[in-house]
């Protein structure tokens, strides 16, 4: 699982250190409170971005579009040096595998905002309540 366009759109804003309605008025030329009800839609998942919106978003933010997109290609999450979590730990947390994958790319190239981004999203996912029908399945 990769970051999905609307999660990419606001690391890449507030790594820009822009506010919603800054970047929403600048992108689409529009008031504050305007461009602010848009890339919150945008960010909330929402609303879905056009192309258009994508390249002025990326303008804005002195990027290619492409930055703005998922990300296709799996990366493995094992490392020579790395944890090596069980395959029942990360069953039992879905999603956990793939946003370790992220974790450690954001460490490679040293972004510490991504890195807090990603770190919440683990601990969300680390202290949302158990599945009872995983744990009848587990005991059963």
């Amino acid at each position: 699982m990769e970051l999905k366009q609307a999660e990419i759109i606001q690391v890449l804003r507030r790594r820009a250190q822009m506010n919603q309605g800054d970047f929403g008025a600048k992108a689409f030329s529009t008031s504050f409170e305007s461009g602010r009800t848009k890339v919150k839609n945008i960010e909330l998942g929402k609303q879905v971005p056009t192309y258009d919106d994508l390249k002025n978003m990326a303008e804005v933010l002195g990027l290619p579009v492409s930055e703005l997109m998922p990300s296709t290609d799996a990366q493995p999450t094992a490392g020579i040096h790395g944890v090596e979590i069980s395959r029942p730990v990360l069953d039992r947390f879905p999603g956990l595998e793939d946003y370790l994958g992220m974790l450690e790319k954001a460490v490679k190239i040293d972004d510490s905002d991504l890195i807090g981004y990603i770190t919440d999203k683990i601990s969300s996912l680390l202290h949302q309540p158990q599945d009872a029908e995983y744990t009848r399945r587990r005991s059963g």
